[in-house]
C-alpha cells in the first residue's frame, strides 16, 4: 500500500517502513533484588548487546526502614572549575548487590553502560512514573503471573502496563 494523501494519519502510523523500525537506545529493566529478577536482566543484556542501547535497571524500595545496613554521605565544595561541586557516597548491602549484579552483567558480555536507580515508595506508581517521565524506548519487567489469566489480571505488570505508554517485554 503506498502513501496516498488521503490515508487517515491512523493508518500511516501502521504502515511496515523503514522509519517506523525502532530504535532502541534506553531499555529499563526493573529488579526487585531477588535471583529470578536476573532472568528479565539476561534478555536486557542481549537486547542492549545487539541495538547498541544503554540499561537502566530500576529497583522500588518499598520499605526504607527493611534496608537495615545503609549509609548516605554528601559533601560540597567549592571549586575553580564550577561553582558547585558536590561529591556522594553512598554505602550499604543493597547498594553493594546492585554494583555486584552490573560487574555479572559486564562478565556475561554487556558491552554497554549499565546504570542503576533506586526510588522508594509503592512500586506500580514508582514504576511507571520513572517510564512515563524519562525517555526509554523499551522496558523489560518480569512477571511470574503469567500462568492463570486471573492472576495475571491482577499483577503488578498488568497495572504498570495500564499506566504506560511504552513498549514493553514481558518475560515468564
Amino acid at each position: 500500500m503506498s502513501k496516498d494523501k488521503d490515508t487517515p494519519k491512523e493508518i500511516d502510523e501502521f504502515r511496515i517502513s523503514k522509519d517506523k523500525l525502532p530504535a532502541f537506545k534506553k531499555i529499563l529493566v526493573t529488579d526487585d533484588g531477588k535471583d529470578i529478577s536476573n532472568k528479565a536482566l539476561n534478555y536486557a543484556v542481549y537486547l542492549s548487546n545487539s541495538t547498541g542501547a544503554e540499561l537502566f535497571i530500576l529497583r522500588i524500595l518499598p520499605d526504607v526502614e527493611k534496608l537495615g545496613n545503609i549509609s548516605f554521605e554528601g559533601s560540597h565544595e567549592i571549586s575553580q572549575i564550577d561553582d558547585q561541586d558536590f561529591h556522594r557516597k553512598i554505602k550499604g548491602d543493597v547498594i553493594e548487590a546492585m554494583e555486584d549484579k552490573i560487574k555479572k552483567c559486564k562478565v556475561a558480555g554487556c558491552k554497554n553502560n549499565v546504570s542503576y536507580k533506586f526510588l522508594t515508595g509503592n512500586v506500580v506508581d514508582g514504576i511507571a512514573d520513572e517510564i512515563n517521565n524519562n525517555n526509554y524506548d523499551l522496558v523489560i519487567m518480569l512477571s511470574l503471573h503469567m500462568d492463570s489469566w486471573f492472576k495475571s489480571l491482577f499483577s503488578d505488570v498488568h497495572k504498570i502496563v495500564r499506566h504506560i505508554k511504552k513498549p514493553v517485554l514481558i518475560i515468564q
